[in-house]
């Protein structure tokens, strides 16, 4: 996910959330942008929607 938003040039960093929930999991962690990339940063990292029309017709 770091590398998707540095092509963008997009600065982010990783924060570590702390102790893990059980053993062997590693630590959780999340993907900090500024608040002007946010909405690009959500919408590179998102999966794609379906188009309607294509849903429409496979049914």
């Amino acid at each position: 996910m770091q590398q998707v938003l540095a092509s963008h040039d997009i600065p982010c960093r990783i924060l570590d959330l702390g102790i893990p929930s059980y053993f062997g999991a590693g630590s959780p962690a999340a993907l900090q942008v500024r608040s002007q990339d946010r909405w690009t940063a959500l919408l590179l990292l998102s999966s794609p929607e379906e188009d309607p029309q294509e849903a429409s017709d496979n049914r």
